[in-house]
């Protein structure tokens, strides 16, 4: 019965506070170097993370990860595929994302 009750009570209409990672996640490709990267929770890139160019392209998700696959060898891309996947369905707590920022 305590969880019947617990349950009954729960609120429905109430907003949880999550978003999926992919939905946090920026996507980028340096036009000058050729390198790929991508930045959870920050602000947009306007500099290569790698080499200092500003010619950086944003890339949408899918573009990313087919940039990707091209450079990676045949077994590696099944592991690739599962990471996307596990991005798919991982969620972020929203009330948490700038606990471990050092701004």
């Amino acid at each position: 019965m305590k969880h019947i009750k617990k349950y009954e009570g729960f609120d429905f209409s109430q907003t949880l506070p999550i978003a999926p990672l992919d939905a946090v996640t920026e996507y980028y490709c340096c036009d000058e170097c050729d390198a790929l990267w991508k930045e959870v929770n920050e602000a947009p890139a306007k500099r290569c993370k790698y080499c200092g160019s500003d010619e950086v392209e944003d890339l949408s998700r899918d573009e990313w990860y087919e940039a990707v696959k091209t450079r990676l060898d045949e077994d590696e891309i099944a592991d690739l595929e599962a990471e996307k996947k596990k991005e798919e369905e991982s969620f972020l707590d929203l009330t948490k994302l700038n606990k471990y920022k050092n701004d």
